[in-house]
């Protein structure tokens, strides 16, 4: 049985989205979930002139990307032996809907200091459970909370595997999961009350110490904001081995609009 995928490529760098690629906000759009995954897929295919990792990654999603076919453009900034800087794009209709800058390391034999671990159950020893209901029984994105609640506010954790291709027929790199994985760190981690105020994240970066390694990555993190309609959300990143990198993301904190 093949997977299911976020999209389906069309060829020249064009890709359909597909269902778990549907907003969560706005069914007419793409989530955001998809759309970092899909640049730093983008980001992963761009050649180097050396071996080299990508030790960060900047998605800022400019406007809502419709859910139609898109496409991907990825420029060479920097192009040296030791270091590499990328810029790409998602365009859909001409307009570029989102974008994000990549740098990239040269691979080298250097001292390692041991991982750090979390004091939080593995994925075995976590229960399967949504961290929020777009992400219900089914979903290709698996998410086991293994700290806080998605129904209060405060600090909160989990495990994620994803049952399914980013792009159809295509394996997926784990610079790809630890991404999309990132994402969604607002959701258990949230401040405001849910169903009375949104908290969509616009942009979102990693910083990579190594590469992830396994089927699953954990996201801990911790959302702050000192009102105005802005939100930080902060988060550590690990793997079954231990800490891996750390990502932050801005949030656009908003009233949910009811129609009387």
């Amino acid at each position: 049985m093949n997977k299911s995928a976020f999209y389906r490529a069309l060829g020249n760098d064009r890709y359909e989205p597909l269902t778990p690629a549907t907003g969560s906000w706005n069914r007419s759009h793409q989530n955001g979930v998809a759309i970092g995954g899909l640049l730093a897929h983008a980001v992963e295919a761009a050649p180097s002139r050396s071996p080299m990792r990508t030790t960060r990654l900047t998605v800022d999603i400019m406007k809502p990307a419709p859910f139609q076919p898109v496409e991907t453009r990825v420029t060479i900034i920097r192009d040296g032996a030791r270091m590499q800087l990328l810029d790409a794009e998602m365009v859909a209709d001409g307009t570029v809907v989102a974008r994000a800058s990549a740098m990239r390391v040269r691979l080298a034999e250097t001292p390692a200091e041991a991982d750090l671990t979390l004091d939080l159950p593995s994925p075995e020893d976590a229960p399967r459970k949504p961290i929020t209901s777009v992400l219900d029984a089914g979903h290709p994105m698996e998410t086991r909370l293994v700290r806080g609640s998605p129904r209060e506010s405060g600090p909160g954790g989990f495990w994620t595997t994803f049952n399914a291709d980013l792009v159809e027929g295509y394996e997926m790199p784990t610079l790809v999961r630890a991404t999309m994985a990132a994402d969604v760190a607002s959701a258990p981690s949230s401040i405001v009350e849910k169903g009375k105020w949104s908290f969509a994240n616009i942009d979102l970066s990693l910083y990579l110490a190594r590469q992830p390694v396994g089927e699953w990555v954990l996201v801990d993190a911790v959302t702050l904001s000192g009102g105005a309609g802005v939100g930080l959300v902060n988060a550590v990143l690990a793997d079954q081995r231990g800490v891996f990198g750390r990502s932050h993301q801005t949030l656009f904190l908003a009233p949910i609009e009811r129609v009387a």
